[in-house]
């Protein structure tokens, strides 16, 4: 079942008293996710209110910010918009390898192509490369990853990229759901090989071990900065 909200107005005008708040950068204003636990994209046919949203952001006279993940590629609607740059479209990808868990979305192929797009008509764009997983031929995997990305982002002036990079990670409860769902899954979930840690808040979550984050993170980190030299990584975790 999905569950689709109808009254975007109200929501947007419920927005006013957070602006101007939890903000880490107070030149970008305060900036408002459109896809903390959904993937709006992947339904904007049926509802367009991301293009609503969009449109609101780009009226806006304040600093104030939108931005939103997909593993989608359905832009078409939104490359004509008026957003003014006042919304980032990042896209989740990932090594081909890792993709196999994602039936459903769009291929990689089309994530990029869709990243491209978005660029070409002015939005600012981001990378979220999650989650990121020590598969076999994982180096070769996100080199060539990062490779497609810049080769697609190449002939794109003024590019406004970001970069977030999250691992892996999962704790009992969604462990518990993931095999209930997928019981033949080949998605790693073992406890017996990874850290536990613990959040401020109190709840556990496995990540994996210190040796492999910083093999992982490096090797990222470095890539980037030779594939994507203008790219900002905004965050490892």
């Amino acid at each position: 079942m999905t569950r689709v909200y109808a009254d975007v107005d109200d929501i947007l005008a419920g927005l006013e008293p957070y602006v101007g708040t939890a903000t880490r950068r107070p030149k970008e204003g305060t900036t408002f996710e459109a896809s903390c636990y959904t993937d709006p994209l992947g339904i904007e046919h049926l509802t367009g209110s991301l293009a609503c949203t969009i449109e609101h952001f780009g009226r806006r006279s304040d600093a104030s910010q939108l931005r939103f993940t997909t593993k989608f590629d359905a832009v078409d609607g939104l490359l004509g918009l008026d957003h003014r740059g006042r919304t980032r479209a990042r896209f989740s990808v990932n090594a081909k390898a890792v993709t196999a868990f994602e039936g459903g979305t769009a291929s990689l192929e089309r994530r990029i192509a869709a990243l491209a797009r978005m660029a070409g008509a002015g939005y600012p764009v981001g990378l979220t490369i999650a989650p990121i997983m020590p598969v076999d031929g994982w180096r070769e995997g996100y080199a060539s990853l990062l490779r497609d990305v810049a080769g697609a982002l190449a002939p794109i002036d003024d590019l406004d990229l970001t970069v977030e990079l999250i691992t892996h990670r999962f704790t009992a409860t969604s462990k518990e759901i993931l095999s209930g769902w997928y019981p033949a899954t080949r998605l790693e979930m073992d406890e017996e090989v990874r850290t536990l840690k613990r959040t401020k808040f109190g709840a556990k979550k496995y990540v994996y071990p210190r040796g492999t984050m910083v093999k992982l993170r490096g090797f990222l980190e470095s890539e980037i900065a030779a594939t994507l030299p203008g790219a900002r990584i905004l965050y490892w975790t």
